[in-house]
């Protein structure tokens, strides 16, 4: 007999009977509750039972080779047909066949001759029963993989706490498997404890339990598994409560945090020290001189910071490498650490800047005694690859609560002192004072003014003659900066050009001088008068590798004549970089530019190296100048710089010259062109012309 298809039904039934006559009657009442199938066989019914999986079968037990009780057992024996739901049907009426269909598996017993409307409800029925089982164990099968899948460990209990379900991540997180720990306590299989007092842990899922509520996992709890091993785990416990509001048990979930918490902890690591030597940094830096201020007050104590900071480390680091200087900074944090005992911290600022914070003092003595042990560690060199690098260190110290009572104060005097040091010499310690503070305050304002006035370009030039020492006729101008403050007073270039080389403001600076003194200049021609203007060129000026061509462009931007610029620089500057200072002189000369030694004595350069330079005026600096007729020294030493300027063939201008008597000397020596006091102060642009017309009319 053929299968009936419905259009629109997904249910299956299986008929099966030897008898046509029943199957035609089957078909005429079910044919449009399912699509139907028949079978007159037991083979033949297993082979569509395997084949279509039908929600239910209606089996007929008398049949000839195979009757429907063998059927039955095969159909339950076979994993894919196990859970088809069966109804038996026949004509014995005695009860004994009824238990026996029951027995077997069968869910109901229809007795034949069937009545046409009980039988059709009766199968209707069966059949939405089996459809609604099938659904259950579908949707409990896709629970059961969805917690087997998920990443988190899930275990279930009942009421009691007894383990009623666990997910394979929860079987190896704890070791157990999920058939050995079914009615097993929670506790026994799940065995927590906190990570720091190893003290063992309440399971949440009884604070569940008991308050009905989601509950979450203690911190710092730590997992202990069947094998001892150990993990780091969170999450939460909760009640199972149904739609009616009934608890059947708890789901606790969890999972490994053991990596996360290793990783947050090296992050917080990092976030609070130096990568290259792993101490402190600037935020935990700050935490520690926290506590040590709060302790020092509770005991009545001392702390004192130490600012240390590596002289002339950028010096070495450019020569050497980052690399090998990274290196060095790791051997320098080692010795530092050498000498620190438990209760101090040492921390690195970054670059070449290190903290010390002691504490628990009771005098400045010991702080003393400290710095004394740091500045021993540098005295015997660094060694690497058979190289020597010798090392000095200049030293801050603030003292808390004598000098400041905050962490920013304690640091900023710190920095202050260790300013002083490095002003004095470096390679010393020097202790914070109100004095010392002032004198910070005073400098800070300076720079202030000095940016201030570079930025708004009102930065004066004052222009100093040069004459010829037996004519008296005007040969030149020096260009001179000069700053006023907001009171309207002059500040001394002995305080702010140092400052504008700490601060890098010299080459600013230096560029508006130039600028102004060649307009001054041009100025001067269009008047008539045919003065030439040197202006000093600072060693970070002449350093950088646009100076020639700034100069140039300005010349041809203002059509000054290059013969009416003199530069002036120091000897330092020269001895930068020999080979870089002879390729920069050569385009200047070549430009036609003047060049001058500035300061010539006070410097370190040999003759061999200034007979290479191309140079053309040699000045003698005021500090000989100014004791030639009293110190038998600085008149061998002038008189030495006038007989190399002649045998070299070079101009000389002496400085500073304020006497008269000065004026004989030189010239008696041979010095032909001087300036000074004696002959005239520098003058502002307004004044030097002044002085021009008045030098004409003379």
């Amino acid at each position: 007999m053929q299968s009936t298809q419905s259009d629109g039904l997904a249910a299956k039934i299986l008929l099966v009977d030897d008898q046509t006559s029943s199957l035609l009657l089957l078909r005429e009442l079910l044919h449009n509750l399912a699509t139907l199938y028949f079978a007159t066989n037991g083979p033949h019914a297993l082979e569509l039972a395997r084949q279509h999986r039908p929600e239910l079968i209606v089996l007929d037990i008398e049949m000839p080779g195979m009757d429907g009780f063998a059927v039955c057992r095969a159909l339950k024996a076979d994993p894919i047909t196990s859970d088809i739901a069966i109804v038996f049907m026949t004509s014995h009426i005695d009860i004994e066949h009824e238990i026996t269909s029951l027995s077997e598996g069968g869910i109901d017993f229809l007795r034949k001759p069937l009545h046409a409307v009980s039988s059709r409800i009766r199968i209707k029925n069966l059949l939405d029963l089996s459809r609604y089982s099938r659904q259950v164990v579908a949707e409990k099968e896709w629970l059961k993989v969805t917690l087997d899948s998920i990443g988190d460990a899930v275990i279930a209990t009942d009421l009691d706490g007894k383990i009623s379900f666990m997910n394979p991540i929860a079987e190896r997180m704890t070791g157990w498997l999920a058939r050995e720990v079914l009615g097993r306590p929670i506790e026994e299989v799940m065995q927590l404890r906190d990570a720091h007092t190893l003290e063992p842990h309440w399971n949440p899922i009884y604070f569940a339990l008991k308050e009905q509520r989601v509950v979450a996992m203690a911190l710092n709890c730590q997992l202990v598994s069947r094998s001892g091993q150990l993990f780091q785990v969170e999450d939460s416990a909760a009640p199972i409560i149904d739609r009616n509001g009934q608890c059947h048990g708890s789901i606790v979930v969890f999972h490994d945090v053991s990596e996360s918490m290793a990783l947050a902890l090296k992050m917080s690591h990092l976030a609070n020290h130096d990568p290259l030597t792993n101490l402190p940094n600037r935020v935990l830096l700050y935490d520690r001189i926290e506590q040590a201020l709060k302790r020092a007050e509770q005991l009545h104590h001392k702390s004192a910071l130490l600012l240390i900071d590596l002289d002339n480390f950028k010096y070495i680091n450019d020569s050497i490498g980052h690399n090998l200087g990274d290196l060095l900074i790791k051997h320098v944090s080692e010795r530092l650490s050498s000498i620190c005992a438990a209760g101090t911290t040492l921390a690195r600022l970054g670059g070449d800047e290190f903290v010390l914070v002691l504490q628990e003092l009771w005098s400045v003595e010991e702080v003393s005694l400290f710095a004394s042990q740091v500045h021993s560690q540098f005295q015997q060199a660094f060694v690497w690859e058979d190289k020597k690098y010798q090392m000095t260190v200049s030293i801050g110290v603030s003292i808390f609560p004598d000098d400041a009572q905050t962490i920013e104060m304690l640091m900023r005097h710190a920095d202050v002192a260790m300013f002083k040091a490095k002003s004095e010499g470096r390679n010393r310690t020097s202790f914070f004072s109100e004095e010392l503070e002032q004198h910070m305050i005073h400098r800070h304002q300076l720079e202030l003014l000095l940016r201030d006035t570079l930025a708004n370009q009102q930065l004066q030039v004052h222009y100093q003659p040069k004459l010829c020492l037996k004519t008296g006729k005007l040969l030149g101008a020096e260009a001179l900066a000069r700053l006023k403050n907001q009171q309207g007073h002059w500040v001394s270039p002995v305080e702010f050009i140092p400052l504008a080389e700490e601060t890098g403001l010299i080459t600013e600076l230096g560029l508006q001088v130039l600028r102004r003194a060649c307009k001054e200049c041009l100025s001067w021609r269009q008047l008539g008068f045919q003065v030439p203007v040197s202006v000093n060129i600072a060693a970070p000026q002449f350093a950088n590798p646009q100076l020639v061509r700034q100069i140039l462009n300005l010349l041809t931007e203002l059509q000054l004549p290059a013969s009416m610029l003199e530069l002036e620089v120091t000897e330092s500057a020269l001895m930068l970089d020999v080979s870089k200072t002879q390729n920069i002189l050569s385009q200047l000369k070549a430009a036609g530019i003047c060049i001058s030694i500035d300061d010539f004595g006070t410097g370190y350069s040999s003759l061999s190296y200034l007979k290479k330079f191309q140079v053309d005026v040699l000045k003698i600096d005021k500090s000989f100048v100014h004791e030639m007729l009293t110190d038998k020294g600085d008149m061998e030493i002038v008189k030495a710089v006038i007989s190399l300027a002649q045998s070299m063939n070079l101009q000389l201008v002496a400085e500073g010259i304020e006497l008269e008597a000065q004026t004989h000397k030189l010239l008696e020596l041979g010095c032909q062109v001087g300036q000074g006091f004696f002959y005239s102060k520098p003058l502002s642009a307004k004044d030097f012309k002044a002085y021009l017309q008045q030098k004409t009319t003379a």
